[in-house]
């Protein structure tokens, strides 16, 4: 229902507004519109603590208020009024809570997760870089972390009907989620050549390859069949992995090892890094670890990483420091992938100084 007064809106109880008193005007918009702001405090004037991401609802018929407009130039409705706003998480703040113990790294579900502060922030479309993402898939993502003065470990959850995790069909693309960190100034476009951030990809066709073996062509077709292959007559179609030295030749990404089409798989966690918009490369080393698990239309991933860096120009980490920190996640339902997926503003990430 929609308040004749305050014009803000509920969903369960009676027929008077719970904010107000006041009579319900009508029935609530079956189809809102949302979008984000970026502000202080309400009512104007200089804000007193970080910035809020405020959700807030558009519906015709009504004047741009000054909060509305900056959404209107954000591509939210343009044209539209404000009628109400639902506050949601503010932008990342996370803390690294130390324990002083072995990380959960491959157990998302552990109950030693208990023991990290948990924050659920807002998600927004990426529209800076092309591809663009018009709409958020999730609206929100839980993030957690630990970290024991050796390793880090980030704890992303998020809701997903639909579970993504082949990605042989050219139209098929994989659900994801990212977390990157760079030192304090970095900026929120991926970094920039003078100041670098770390990411560390959680892929879901990854862990599925780990979790059951490479999915290969009989993953998508599974009444195809194979019946020659020079010189192997009449014997099962080979695994990748059993491919001889002169058959790889003729697969130039294995053969060059390319990192996506490798068919045995360390971890399901990339660690990259990043100076700018396009600009994301695989490190020399890989020692990220993690697991992702879907359970109940919600993935819920673990990414981890060593506090100390082992290539050149990753960020290294330290108990007592901060540093810029940000999420992403990516919808392979809605065919997300590269720039185009739901993410956070920039924020902070501090380490707790070990007890």
């Amino acid at each position: 229902m929609r308040c004749s007064k305050c014009n803000k809106t509920w969903h369960v109880g009676g027929a008077n507004c719970p904010y107000c008193g006041a009579p319900a005007a009508e029935p609530a918009d079956p189809h809102p519109v949302w979008g984000y702001v970026i502000g202080g405090e309400e009512g104007g004037g200089q804000p007193s603590g970080p910035p809020v991401i405020s959700r807030r609802r558009f519906i015709g018929g009504l004047a741009l208020g000054g909060a509305a407009a900056g959404l209107a130039a954000a591509g939210y409705a343009i044209g539209r009024g404000l009628l109400t706003e639902e506050p949601v998480a503010p932008v990342p703040q996370v803390t690294a809570r130390y324990v002083g113990r072995e990380l959960p790294v491959d157990d998302p579900y552990s109950p030693v997760w208990a023991d990290a502060p948990a924050q659920r922030v807002a998600l927004q479309p990426q529209n800076v870089v092309l591809p663009f993402k018009s709409t958020p898939g999730p609206q929100a993502l839980t993030v957690r972390a630990l970290h024991n003065g050796r390793e880090i470990a980030f704890r992303l959850e998020w809701d997903d009907q639909a579970r993504d995790e082949l990605t042989i069909k050219t139209d098929q693309f994989r659900d994801a989620c990212a977390v990157f960190f760079g030192s304090p100034t970095a900026v929120w476009t991926m970094g920039s050549p003078e100041d670098p951030v770390t990411v560390l990809h959680w892929k879901a066709d990854w862990q599925k390859d780990i979790d059951h073996g490479f999915q290969d062509l009989e993953a998508a077709f599974p009444n195809a069949t194979f019946d020659f292959y020079p010189p192997l007559v009449g014997v099962a179609r080979p695994a990748p992995d059993d491919y001889p030295p002169e058959a790889r030749h003729r697969l130039p990404a294995l053969a060059v090892g390319n990192p996506l089409a490798q068919t045995r798989r360390p971890s399901p966690v990339e660690k990259l890094q990043a100076m700018g918009p396009g600009t994301i490369s695989t490190m020399p080393t890989q020692d990220a670890r993690g697991r992702g698990s879907w359970r109940d239309g919600r993935w819920t991933v673990v990414l981890a990483r060593a506090l100390a860096a082992s290539d050149q120009g990753e960020t290294a980490l330290q108990p007592g420091q901060s540093y810029a920190f940000a999420c992403a996640v990516w919808w392979g339902a809605a065919a997300d992938r590269g720039a185009r997926k739901s993410i956070t503003q920039l924020g902070t990430l501090w380490l707790e100084v070990g007890r």
